[in-house]
């Protein structure tokens, strides 16, 4: 049974340029699944979500009888050729071998792959490379913050004298008991409140955030127990906009903002499309992009499409819908029934990536578009899973890409992206760049290219920025 979930597209021929002003010139798109269909609305009314697949299971019924009475009817897709499951499984374990093998046999130094921006005696930022990890792995291969604390890090004197007041800590609560205990710690937190905490910290602890190993871009790093904190609690904060992320990355196909918009106005008599104006254009979710300078580009949008785990394909990220809410309820309780009974569904969570299409160019002759992205929600995977489930992946991605290990399109079949994304690239089309992309050793095109918060100590609002290698 196929998913039959379709995408709501409202649209503004005016955009906000960034100092707020209307520009007739940059248009607007907004993807979203309407309330019907949203899952962080109707997560728990699985009864009402049970009857919505049975009535797509329905529609997909007569949708395939009414395609096989006419199976003589000319099609503009039959050209495009499914990958048989064999081959794709096949391809997915090859791609975490090769994943594998890239991250052991990568040497990782310091000349080679530590980047730094900008350093003081309280944070590191850093321009990643692709292709390393910035943790280090299952198999404790070389990483970033290996790099940056042999470089930045506590000397063997502080780590000795570390240790030793953490011994002395554990030995002074011996004999307490839970309540005094807890009284104590409350009374060195408010302490450590108006005194801030600048002892060095470990190597496991100057990490506060992380880039996957083939995103390239700026990752910072603390020094202190101070900075460290304040850096988690602003990290965390994915929704306020205490931090502001500014990624670039390159497409396949040509992702064509226009032809968007001309499917939603005409289909505006549908309730699932429409085109939105005048005073509403106002309203545009524009905050990820305050202060930025860069207006040379021709269309943006939003995607407001939430996300959950993949139950097919764990750990990988998937679009949620009533359809893989169910699927996802029944494979828990399937596993609870088999003796996993501490086996939870997740709840779907919303996810926000706001977009500005850069321009369309040609990569190795292929083509792609050049984009800018804003996560206004800091979900796992969430660029990457968004820009596959427009019908457009991320160009080299081992994960959302053409063989990768997850669901490609965000989710959803080759069949139902062709029907839901007007300009989706084609099969053939994402064939060809992944032969390139092997033939150059390209790795995903997806960068960091600006990172913006107030800086830990002073408060500040510091901003920095990387240009990618693509």
């Amino acid at each position: 049974m196929e998913d039959n979930t379709r995408y709501c597209i409202t649209t503004s021929k005016n955009c906000r340029d960034d100092d707020g002003q209307q520009s007739k010139g940059k248009k607007w798109i907004k993807i979203a699944f309407d309330s019907q269909h949203d899952t962080t609305i109707t997560h728990y009314n699985h009864a009402l979500s049970n009857e919505r697949v049975a009535k797509q299971s329905a529609a997909i019924t007569s949708t395939k009888e009414e395609s096989n009475n006419n199976n003589n009817a000319p099609n503009e897709h039959e050209e495009e050729k499914e990958i048989p499951a064999s081959v794709l499984q096949y391809q997915r374990q090859k791609r975490k071998m090769q994943a594998a093998n890239r991250a052991s046999k990568t040497h990782v130094t310091i000349s080679q792959h530590l980047q730094t921006i900008y350093t003081d005696e309280h944070i590191v930022v850093t321009n990643k490379p692709s292709g390393i990890l910035c943790v280090p792995g299952v198999n404790s291969n070389k990483s970033l913050l290996d790099l940056v604390f042999e470089m930045y890090g506590a000397s063997e004197e502080e780590l000795e004298a570390l240790a030793a007041a953490a011994a002395e800590e554990a030995n002074r609560g011996e004999g307490e008991t839970k309540a005094q205990k807890r009284r104590r710690k409350n009374m060195e937190r408010n302490s450590q409140t108006s005194t801030p905490d600048f002892s060095v910290v470990t190597r496991d602890n100057m990490i506060v955030h992380r880039l996957d190993m083939d995103t390239s871009g700026i990752v910072m790093f603390a020094r202190n127990r101070h900075a460290m904190s304040k850096l988690h609690e602003a990290f965390r904060q994915k929704d306020t906009g205490s931090t502001r992320k500014v990624y670039e990355a390159l497409l396949v196909g040509w992702l064509d903002v226009d032809c968007w918009i001309d499917v939603a106005s005409s289909s505006s008599s549908s309730s699932s499309v429409g085109e939105k104006g005048g005073d509403d254009d106002d309203n545009i979710a524009n905050n990820n992009q305050e202060g930025d300078n860069n207006t040379d580009y021709i269309g943006g949008g939003e995607i407001n499409l939430p996300l959950q785990r993949d139950h097919k394909h764990p750990p990988f990220m998937r679009v949620s819908t009533p359809h893989s809410e169910a699927e996802a309820h029944q494979a828990v309780a399937d596993l609870n029934h088999a003796g996993y009974k501490k086996l939870i569904a997740k709840r779907p969570k919303a996810s926000v990536t706001q977009f500005r299409v850069v321009k369309h160019e040609l990569w190795m002759g292929h083509k792609v578009t050049r984009v800018e992205l804003y996560p206004v929600t800091g979900r796992t995977h969430q660029l990457r899973v968004h820009c596959a489930a427009l019908g457009h992946p991320i160009l080299g991605d081992p994960a959302y890409g053409y063989y990768g290990e997850a669901n490609p399109n965000g989710g959803f079949s080759n069949t139902m992206i062709r029907s839901i994304s007007p300009t989706y690239a084609t099969m053939e089309l994402r064939d060809n760049v992944e032969k390139s992309v092997k033939e150059s050793g390209r790795t995903m095109c997806l960068h960091a290219k600006e990172l913006s918060l107030n800086h830990p100590v002073t408060g500040e609002w510091v901003s920095f920025s990387a240009a990618p290698s693509f």
